[in-house]
Formats: C-alpha cells, sequence, structure tokens
C-alpha cells in the first residue's frame, strides 16, 4: 500500500518536470519561455538587491536569461535544479556589470522600504534600522552577501546555493554562520532592535 505523498517526494517530481521542461527548452524556445516565467521573479530579486537599481536589474535579468537561453544546450543536469545554473549565471553578470562600472546607487535601494509603524516616528525608526541592515549586509564579503541573499531574499535551500556559487554545502552553511555572526555584532553595534 502506498502512502501519501511526502514533501520529498514532491520535490523530485517537481526536478524531473523541470528537467523534462529544460529538455524541451534545448529544442523549443516556447518552453524556455516558461522557464523564463518560473524563474524571472527570483534572478531579478537577487540581482536588483545586489545592484540596488532597478534599471540595472531589468537589463542584468535580461542579460542572465539571454545567456541561458544561448547556452541550454550546453546545460547538464547534476542533481541541482536549474535555478542553481541561472543564479551562477546571474552571479557572473553581476561581477562582469561591476567589473565595467562603480556601483551608482546605495545598496539600501535594494531591500524594500516597509514601515510597520502607526506613527511617523516608528516609521522612521523602522526605516533607520533597514539602512542599517543595508549598511550591514554591504559590509559583508561579496560571497557572504550572495549567501545572505540567496538564502533570504531568494528563499534558496542550501544545497541550491552552493550549486549556484559552486561551492559545497558545509561551505555555505560556514559562509552563512558567519555573515549571521557579522550582520548580528554590526547591528548590535547600530541599536537595531530585533
Amino acid at each position: 500500500m502506498e502512502g501519501p505523498p511526502t514533501h520529498r517526494t514532491e520535490e523530485c517530481r517537481e526536478y524531473v518536470d523541470e528537467q523534462r521542461l529544460v529538455e524541451r527548452a534545448k529544442d523549443d524556445p516556447g518552453a524556455f519561455g516558461e522557464l523564463y516565467d518560473v524563474h524571472f521573479d527570483r534572478i531579478y530579486a537577487y540581482i536588483y538587491r545586489k545592484t540596488g537599481d532597478r534599471q540595472a536589474a531589468e537589463d542584468l535579468t535580461a542579460d542572465t536569461f539571454m545567456k541561458a537561453l544561448m547556452n541550454i544546450r550546453g546545460y547538464r543536469y547534476t542533481g541541482q535544479p536549474f535555478a542553481a545554473w541561472l543564479y551562477r549565471i546571474a552571479s557572473n553578470v553581476v561581477i562582469d556589470y561591476y567589473r565595467v562600472r562603480r556601483p551608482t546607487a546605495p545598496l539600501e535601494e535594494g531591500f524594500p522600504i516597509t514601515t510597520t509603524g502607526n506613527t511617523p516616528e516608528e516609521a522612521a525608526l523602522a526605516l533607520d534600522d533597514q539602512q542599517a541592515i543595508a549598511r550591514a549586509v554591504r559590509s559583508l564579503s561579496p560571497d557572504q552577501q550572495d549567501v545572505v541573499l540567496m538564502r533570504f531574499a531568494g528563499d534558496m535551500k542550501l544545497k541550491d546555493i552552493a550549486a549556484a556559487l559552486g561551492k559545497t554545502e558545509g561551505a555555505v552553511k560556514a559562509l552563512l554562520f558567519r555573515a549571521l555572526g557579522a550582520l548580528r555584532s554590526k547591528l548590535s553595534e547600530s541599536g537595531v532592535r530585533g
């Protein structure tokens, strides 16, 4: 007798379905369009948080998907989701972007402004906290920034981040642990409330 599907079974089914779609996309641009639709929001959000510039994020996201489309025939399933391959391309596109030009927009713009306060004072405090968080994230190493953004902004699993960055899962865990420790320390110094 077969039991109810587990989370792991659903996850495997999603990977298999996605891999079928990837294989179709190698010959059918329409199938690639489906992959674009599935992954656009996360890739755009990742790039936007890395650049803090909407126009640059739109352009770099387009570059990321164009590079993916041009190289889809060379993609080989390695046990990691297709998104990991896309994040690796996006990461390289952002690195190339910064090699050519210096960032002009502050990182704070890459974080959504949310105010939970009912009064202008509470809203101002929330904004101050967000700016302190952005400064703290900006002070991390590039690898730590990537891991934090992929984990919390991109809602990625550690194994997928590892695949996207070409690192082991243990290395990603260590980077995340050190990054969170550094953030905790910097935010405590800044007086950001938890």
